[in-house]
């Protein structure tokens, strides 16, 4: 039996040049059904504007995955709490790279003195909701019916992760 190792991931800052790629995993989720009520990719400039944390995942010279944080109101009560979204593509799953991805976001986010992580999922989306409990993140609640894809309500698993500075 042979067995052939995965090449190094790298995370690093998310760049203007790579939104090609992340656009194309992010459309991917999209597609799935499993990942966001979005139904199709925003342009770079909106998508730039609203996340003030990115990085990216990158083997071999190809990004293989994401991350990304904004605020979730422009309130000065809450500056230090986003909200984040984590995508990694089709062939990369299963290899640590959204660990990777997560474990980087909120290294950096607390050094920006971010305290609250929040996120939303799909019930449905059990990886996504695995790597989350894995990371720290604890289930607030369910929200019910809170939007609609493809014209059906649906269901999201409000999730937040809280700095060690406020436990």
């Amino acid at each position: 039996m042979t067995t052939i190792e995965a090449p190094p991931v790298t995370v690093r800052e998310l760049l203007p040049d790579d939104w090609p790629a992340v656009r194309q995993i992010y459309l991917d989720g999209i597609r799935s059904g499993l990942a966001s009520f979005e139904t199709e990719a925003p342009s770079w400039e909106d998508w730039d504007a609203k996340h003030t944390l990115r990085l990216v995942a990158e083997s071999d010279d190809e990004v293989i995955g994401w991350v990304a944080a904004g605020p979730v109101s422009s309130r000065r009560c809450y500056r230090g709490v986003v909200e984040s979204s984590v995508y990694v593509g089709a062939s990369a799953r299963g290899r640590g790279v959204g660990r990777a991805l997560m474990e980087r976001l909120i290294e950096r986010s607390e050094e920006q003195g971010i305290w609250t992580i929040e996120t939303a999922i799909f019930p449905e989306n059990e990886a996504s909701l695995k790597l989350h409990r894995a990371v720290g993140f604890r289930v607030v609640g369910v929200r019910k019916a809170i939007g609609k894809r493809d014209g059906l309500w649906r269901d999201t698993v409000f999730m937040e992760r809280r700095s060690e500075v406020i436990k």
